[in-house]
C-alpha cells in the first residue's frame, strides 16, 4: 500500500514564534537541533569509508563559507587530544564516544574516529556535528532561557548551510511524505528537537509528571543525553514529535509546554495544587 500522506512544508520563521523567553531561575540552557543527510551518499549504518570521507569533505568545504556571527572552524576528531575531546563532551558541545548500542550495533562506529568531527562558530553557539549518527547535526544553543534567540540563529544558520551546500552542487535528502531523511526513523520529518535543561525537583517527584509530559507532547531525558538519568531534578525536556508538523510549531510546543512545567513547579513551591492539562493534538 502506498501512503498519500504528506509531511508539512518547512517553516523556519521566527515571526510566528510567540514568546520564547523562559524564567532563567529554572531554565539553565536552550537548544534547537536537526539533522541533514547529503543526497547520493550512503547513510552511516551502510556507507563506505570513502562516502564518509566525502561527506566530511563536502560539508567542511561548504561551512568555510559561513560569515559574520556564524564564522568558525572545523575540528577533526583525528587531530584532537583525548583531553580536548572529553572537554567538548563534558561541555555538551560534542557527541559522545561510540559507547551507545545505537552506534556500535548498527555499524555506525566503523573506522572511528575517521572522518568525524565538529564545526562551531567562534562563540560556540552554532555547531555542526559531522558523521556521528547522521551525516550532519545542525545545532544552535546557549546558556539561559532565550529560546527565541536560539531559534533565530538556528533558522539563519540552517538556511545558510543549505545554500552553501547547494552552491557546490549537492542537496539534502528530502521527500514529500517523509520530509528530511535521517538515519533514525524517529527523526524523519523535521529532524528537529528543541530542548531545555530545566530544574523541576518538586514536579519530577509528582506522580502526575509523566502524564503531564505526555499530554504536552514532550519527552524527558537526563542532561547527559538519551541514555542518562536526571541529576538533582534537572531534566532535558524536548518535543516528542518530529514528523507531520513544522519547525516553528514544534518549537512553540516546547515553549508553551516548558512554561507550563515551570508554572507547576512554582505552584508546588507554594504548596498549591497543579492540574494535568488536556492532551494537545499531535497533528494540525
Amino acid at each position: 500500500m502506498t501512503s498519500t500522506a504528506l509531511h508539512v512544508g518547512q517553516e523556519l520563521s521566527l515571526a510566528q514564534l510567540q514568546s520564547g523567553q523562559f524564567d532563567e531561575r529554572y531554565v539553565l540552557s536552550s537548544r534547537v537541533r536537526t539533522g541533514r543527510s547529503i543526497r547520493g551518499l550512503g547513510l552511516p549504518p551502510a556507507c563506505t569509508r570513502a562516502e564518509r570521507r566525502e561527506v566530511e569533505r563536502v560539508v567542511v568545504d561548504a561551512l568555510a563559507g559561513l560569515k559574520g556571527d556564524l564564522a568558525g572552524r572545523y575540528y577533526s576528531l583525528t587531530q584532537m587530544t583525548d583531553k580536548e575531546q572529553q572537554q567538548l563532551i563534558d561541555d555538551h558541545f560534542l557527541f559522545d564516544k561510540p559507547v551507545s548500542p545505537l552506534l556500535t550495533c548498527a555499524g555506525m562506529a566503523r573506522d572511528w574516529p575517521d572522518a568525524r568531527g565538529i564545526w562551531h562558530n567562534n562563540e560556540k553557539t552554532f555547531l555542526i556535528w559531522i558523521n556521528e549518527e547522521d551525516h550532519t547535526r545542525v545545532i544552535s544553543m546557549e546558556k539561559g532561557g532565550n529560546m527565541k534567540r536560539v531559534f533565530e540563529r538556528f533558522c539563519k544558520g540552517l538556511k545558510e548551510v543549505e545554500r552553501l551546500i547547494q552552491e557546490r552542487g549537492w542537496e539534502f535528502m528530502w521527500n514529500e511524505s517523509l520530509g528530511y531523511v535521517l538515519t533514525c526513523p524517529s527523526n524523519l520529518g523535521t529532524g528537529l528537537r528543541a530542548g531545555v535543561h530545566v530544574k523541576l525537583p518538586l514536579l519530577s517527584k509528582d506522580p502526575r509528571f509523566n502524564k503531564i509530559l505526555d499530554n504536552l507532547r514532550l519527552q524527558k531525558r537526563g542532561t547527559g543525553g538519551v541514555d542518562t538519568a536526571a541529576v538533582g531534578g534537572t531534566f532535558d525536556i524536548s518535543n516528542l514529535d518530529r514528523l507531520g508538523q513544522s519547525e516553528v510549531h514544534l518549537v512553540q510546543t516546547v515553549v508553551d509546554g516548558v512554561n507550563y512545567l515551570v508554572e507547576c513547579e512554582k505552584r508546588l513551591e507554594k504548596g498549591q495544587d497543579i492540574k494535568v492539562p488536556a492532551p494537545i493534538k499531535q497533528f494540525k
